[in-house]
């Protein structure tokens, strides 16, 4: 069951990587500027935060299987009808809508994947993210193969929706344990919500997932106009980000119960800052390809580690606190992608990507913050 939990999650992360390396073509497509652009991440975002939230709640109550297999279908139908959009205004309907009932897949997957290996937790979650990572590694490589085979970016959503339908057809006909009653069942939602500990992780969680959406969303787009690359060089400059988000992933999944997390994450955010500001300095295209690598190697254990500790501070209400921190990833993903495009507007892309580097200092305060708060309370 875990390696569906694992596909959910990467399949919906290849449906948000599709739109970052498709953004150039639609732009031409709609002659849309920054803004406009930016309204479509910010979209997206918003109907999986309310659509996670909302899923993830449900599913500690409700019957998971039928809840996963309706969201698997929704995202399937969603996929084909952005593929088909006639104009923008119908795009943004379609991509709230298909986010709203497509996103929760991923999140009612982990909360049952959570209920049945509670003891592999941070590995599981390590590898969870990783699929994640693989997801949104793959779609601008899918991308890439139909631009060079003269196909257009409405192809790669068809091309996801049938993955999709897999899914649909692999959750159908598995074998899933009932919601039972846990140690810890009858907290609140209120309660969980107003944690001072839930509330400050999530808060990292945001940022966390700031400065990797925002890196990568636009990344396609900095290759296009800044750099001059051709859009299958810059859909393959995203894979070579994720590629190095996915290997740091899978590394943090064998190491993580022995490692300090502190340290890696200290690390993480130095390796991403030095990166950052010699990528956006260097000339070169294959080392700005390069540096994309060693950017993703930095920011890839940040996000996994702060989820495992937050979905362990609650393991009998693993559905609504995944719900919760999976809502606070998709209110990133609502403000960054829109942010980085308004900055863009004015200071252009290169610009706004200065930005991420305060961001990944505000989180390596933040995580000082939260080890100096355990050591005050022990």
């Amino acid at each position: 069951m875990p390696w569906i939990a694992f596909l959910a999650n990467g399949l919906w992360l290849m449906v948000i990587g599709l739109l970052g390396p498709a953004i150039p073509s639609i732009i031409v497509d709609f002659d849309l500027d920054y803004s406009s652009a930016g309204l479509i991440f910010t979209l997206l975002s918003a109907g999986s935060l309310l659509g996670t939230f909302i899923g993830g709640v449900a599913s500690d109550y409700s019957r998971r299987k039928i809840l996963w297999a309706f969201f698997s279908f929704m995202l399937t139908a969603g996929l084909v009808l952005v593929g088909m959009a006639p104009g923008y205004k119908a795009l943004l309907f379609i991509i709230f809508f298909m986010s709203l009932f497509g996103g929760p897949i991923g999140a009612v997957g982990q909360s049952i994947m959570l209920q049945m290996f509670p003891q592999k937790r941070t590995s599981y979650l390590s590898l969870q993210t990783m699929f994640a990572a693989a997801g949104s590694f793959t779609a601008p490589l899918i991308l890439a193969l139909i631009f060079l085979s003269g196909g257009s970016w409405r192809s790669a959503f068809f091309t996801v929706a049938g993955f999709v339908f897999i899914l649909f057809l692999l959750i159908v006909f598995a074998k899933l344990p009932k919601t039972v009653e846990q140690h810890g069942s009858q907290i609140t939602l209120k309660t969980i919500i107003a944690d001072k500990s839930m509330i400050l992780i999530g808060s990292m969680i945001f940022l966390s997932v700031g400065i990797d959406i925002g890196f990568s969303y636009w990344l396609a787009e900095y290759f296009t106009t800044v750099v001059g690359s051709a859009a299958a060089f810059s859909s393959i400059a995203v894979s070579a980000y994720l590629c190095g988000v996915i290997l740091s992933r899978f590394s943090l999944s064998r190491f993580s119960d022995s490692a300090k997390v502190s340290i890696i994450i200290f690390g993480g955010l130095t390796l991403s800052c030095i990166s950052l500001v010699l990528f956006l300095n260097l000339p070169f295209p294959w080392l700005k390809l390069l540096l994309c690598v060693l950017y993703g190697i930095g920011i890839g254990p940040v996000f996994p580690l702060l989820l495992a500790k937050g979905t362990g501070l609650y393991p009998g209400k693993s559905g609504a606190v995944t719900g919760i921190l999976f809502a606070t990833m998709s209110l990133s993903g609502m403000v960054f992608p829109f942010l980085i495009g308004l900055i863009g507007n004015n200071a252009g892309i290169e610009g706004a990507y200065y930005s991420l580097f305060a961001v990944g200092i505000l989180i390596a305060v933040g995580v000082f913050v939260i080890n100096k708060t355990r050591k005050l309370k022990s």
